[in-house]
């Protein structure tokens, strides 16, 4: 019986498809992930003139503590629903709150500093400070959670999302309220340093009429 040689004829037909389909889905996906990454930081500088321009608007002079923080959530309010900012903001990939306010109205109302802020010590030593005041919003990139199949899900350490604070710190201008009670306080003070001053003027403070000089 004649044993006959089979031979096995190898075909390389199809395989520079099957390289160009495998390196297309992988091009694919980090396009997908650099157009996020970019994205992201356009938004990131968007949010930092939102918040700019909301502690723009708190530090400058009002009546109240009120007034100036119902102004400065106004801007948010506006800038978040212009026509240019709403469409980038508001597509269901980013989303953008108030973390918080602090204009100095009480101690407990500063943002904390690095350095130590109580006023103590001899002449020589004191650390004098001007407390910064002003907006801190809150973006969250939803974006960036993205399912890449062959390169993985991409999520957060912490599993909460990609989150970060965006603030603008500002020296706040004083408002009505607080030029009102210096100048009471200041006539106060003088009417103590003299009898005299308290015959003319008059013990009461009902008979003064404040008025702000120079804005305090």
């Amino acid at each position: 019986m004649k044993k006959e040689n089979s031979k096995l004829y190898l075909s390389n037909k199809g395989m520079v498809t099957t390289d160009f389909l495998f390196s297309f889905i992988l091009v694919s996906m980090f396009t997908a992930l650099l157009f996020a990454m970019c994205y992201s930081f356009t938004i990131v500088e968007v949010t930092q003139y939102i918040a700019y321009s909301a502690s723009r608007a708190a530090i400058s002079g009002n009546k109240t503590f009120s007034d100036q923080r119902a102004r400065a959530q106004s801007k948010v309010d506006e800038l978040l629903s212009n026509p240019v900012f709403a469409p980038l903001l508001k597509n269901g990939w980013f989303n953008v709150t108030v973390q918080d306010m602090k204009l100095g109205q009480d101690p407990s109302d500063y943002y904390s500093s690095p350095k130590d802020m109580s006023i103590t010590g001899s002449p020589s030593n004191v650390d004098y400070y001007l407390p910064d005041s002003g907006v801190r919003l809150r973006l969250e990139a939803k974006v960036l959670e993205m399912n890449l199949g062959l390169l993985g899900k991409i999520e957060s350490e912490t599993g909460k999302g990609f989150a970060l604070t965006v603030g603008s710190k500002l020296f706040r201008e004083p408002n009505q309220d607080e030029c009102h009670s210096l100048i009471k306080s200041r006539y106060q003070r003088i009417l103590e340093l003299d009898d005299l001053y308290q015959q003319i003027a008059g013990p009461s403070l009902s008979e003064a009429v404040p008025m702000e000089d120079a804005g305090c």
